[in-house]
């Protein structure tokens, strides 16, 4: 985990991936609600996401599967090699089962849907880096 210090502690590392800026603002508002985490980034589309994803090496990657120049399908392999540290959280409007089981087949760790409240976004990326902290500990 690439925990940021600061003076209430560590921080966990969220880029947050949506083509929709209102999306990305209310992303960002929200996970300010918890002091144990942290907006570093933010990417428009699946191209700036692998790249942003690269250059800051986040603990979770919220991802929106609806992107131009790359879905978030077509995201997810490559953000699992440029950030494989990474906890993937896929944010889709799409609420469809397969689409879920399709993103997780592919990396992500939790799916959930664009409707989800506030306290279960950032209960999800806290359980993603969790599951994370659990796998590493254990050499898995």
């Amino acid at each position: 985990m690439h925990l940021v210090e600061g003076s209430g502690g560590d921080f966990v590392r969220v880029l947050i991936c949506d083509d929709n800026e209102g999306v990305r603002e209310m992303l960002r508002a929200v996970i300010e609600l918890r002091p144990s985490l942290r907006c570093v980034g933010e990417a428009s589309d699946g191209e700036k996401a692998v790249d942003e994803a690269a250059r800051l090496q986040p603990d979770v990657i919220l991802l929106d599967l609806a992107m131009p120049h790359r879905t978030g399908f077509e995201s997810l392999p490559e953000l699992r090699r440029v950030a494989p540290d990474a906890s993937i959280i896929v944010f889709s409007g799409f609420s469809m089962a397969v689409v879920a089981e399709h993103a997780i087949g592919l990396g992500a760790v939790l799916y959930l849907s664009k409707g989800a409240d506030p306290d279960a976004i950032n209960d999800a990326i806290e359980q993603a880096v969790a599951a994370r902290r659990s796998d590493s500990a254990s050499g898995s």
